[in-house]
């Protein structure tokens, strides 16, 4: 009877003991993983620059010079605009996170890492700015747009540097493509078409000879022809250019000037007298009459 009841007991406790030291294994395990993940940025090299500069000007002595506040601000300087481009791509990084964790795609030591990143990130800006304003007070607040103006700068002289690159890469993709499939690559929008030497003269004349010479414009269908004719002005005191009458018209092969076939002087004469302030006839006579 005391046999059989040891066996039992024995078993059930070896069992209790071998669940107790796996669950407590296992826990340990899965602590360290939690904790010991790769993190999502790489090193900060400009952090550790700005502290071993600190840690040289504090350390010292009368042998060794200190370290210039200028370059530690620099230091300071460089380790902000490093912090802000990784603003930049956590939250980037967010947004397609958040779409791949809603649909499964991930697991949660992604999303895990992520958040320790941002907690990180979080406790290096605050740290940044309690060192700005240790080297002058309210500096902490502008450090940060000045970092963002200076890494925008950096982007856009990276992204110009990169062009000829890009563009040799696309011109090795569409002669790749041109040798396979002959004719699949438009040509482009705009070509520049080489102007004749003829026209080119044409043009130099045209534009060498001023305005002196009035261009014809044919203006009506029955065939006339609307051409400017010179009119002389009525009185000497006019301005030197002759008046154009721009209201006549001349039938191709004719003499008449108005449209109904008889010539009407009187209109071009008082044409050119409204174009040009000159004192009509009549003004003397009005006043020498007044005299008599």
């Amino acid at each position: 009877m005391a046999t059989s009841l040891v066996v039992p007991l024995a078993y059930i406790s070896v069992m209790v003991t071998a669940l107790a030291i796996f669950s407590r294994v296992y826990r340990r395990r899965r602590a360290a993983e939690k904790t010991s993940f790769e993190p999502w940025f790489p090193k900060h090299p400009s952090r550790e620059t700005y502290i071993t500069l600190i840690s040289a000007s504090s350390s010292s002595s009368n042998d060794t010079p200190a370290v210039p506040d200028s370059l530690l601000k620099s230091a300071l300087l460089v380790r902000a605009i490093t912090d802000v481009k990784r603003i930049w791509r956590l939250r980037d990084d967010k947004i397609a996170l958040t779409q791949l964790s809603q649909k499964g795609l991930i697991g949660d030591d992604t999303m895990l890492r992520f958040a320790a990143a941002e907690k990180e990130l979080e406790a290096e800006i605050v740290d940044v700015v309690s060192e700005a304003n240790s080297f002058r007070q309210g500096w902490g607040q502008m450090i940060f747009a000045t970092a963002t103006e200076m890494a925008q700068a950096e982007k856009t002289r990276e992204t110009v540097m990169s062009i000829p690159k890009i563009k040799a890469q696309e011109d090795k993709r569409i002669a790749l493509r041109n040798k396979y499939l002959p004719g699949s690559v438009p040509p482009p929008l705009i070509q520049q078409v080489p102007v004749p030497p003829q026209a080119a003269a044409a043009g130099a004349a045209a534009s060498g000879s001023g305005s002196n010479t009035p261009s014809p414009s044919t203006t009506s269908t029955s065939g006339k022809v609307a051409t400017p004719q010179k009119v002389p002005s009525a009185s000497g005191s006019g301005s030197g250019s002759p008046a154009l009458a721009s209201t006549s018209t001349v039938e191709d092969g004719s003499g008449e000037s108005s449209k109904n076939g008889s010539p009407n002087p009187n209109a071009s004469a008082s044409g050119s007298g409204s174009g040009t302030n000159t004192p009509s006839k009549s003004t003397p006579g009005k006043k020498k009459k007044g005299k008599k």
